[in-house]
Formats: C-alpha cells, structure tokens, sequence
C-alpha cells in the first residue's frame, strides 16, 4: 500500500502537524485508522516532541551559508553594454 506522510485533515489544529508531515508518526492516515489518534492533542507528545527538538541545535555554518545564499539570489546580474570603444 501506497503511504502517504501528509497529515490528514482531522490534525489541523494538532500540534505535531507540520504541514507536510507529522512531528511523531511516519504515516499519519494509519494512526486515525481506529478513529483517534493516539498523539492527537496530546500535550505530553507536543513536550517532548519540542524537547527533541531543541537538543538538536541548527548548525550556524550552515545558517551563515543560508544568509549569503538568500544576498547573492538577490543580487543584480544584468550584464551592462559595454561601449563600443572599450570591447
């Protein structure tokens, strides 16, 4: 069977959803397949959860080459015409 990671529409307002998949669980459709599912606003999941993630700091290399990357994109790239006496 085909798995699907989006989170349906019955976690929209769940804190582990995250848009494109969920913070908890690999394949969200199946844990609703018994009606509730089981990390569905459950504030001990969404702690520890967030706990998890905030051990695991962003790598500030990584940050730093993000912020020169979103300069450069921003960048003019327009070639300038030369005149004719300097080509």
């Amino acid at each position: 069977m085909h798995k699907i990671y989006k989170p349906v529409h019955n976690c929209y307002d769940c804190g582990l959803n995250l848009g494109d998949h969920c913070g908890m669980y690999a394949d969200p459709r199946q844990m609703w397949h018994r009606r509730v599912c089981p990390g569905y606003r459950n504030e001990a999941m969404l702690q520890r959860y967030e706990a998890e993630q905030a051990r695991h700091l962003p790598d500030r290399s990584k940050l730093r080459r993000r912020r020169v990357m979103r300069t450069r994109a921003t960048a003019s790239r327009r070639q300038r015409t030369l005149p004719l006496a300097t080509r």
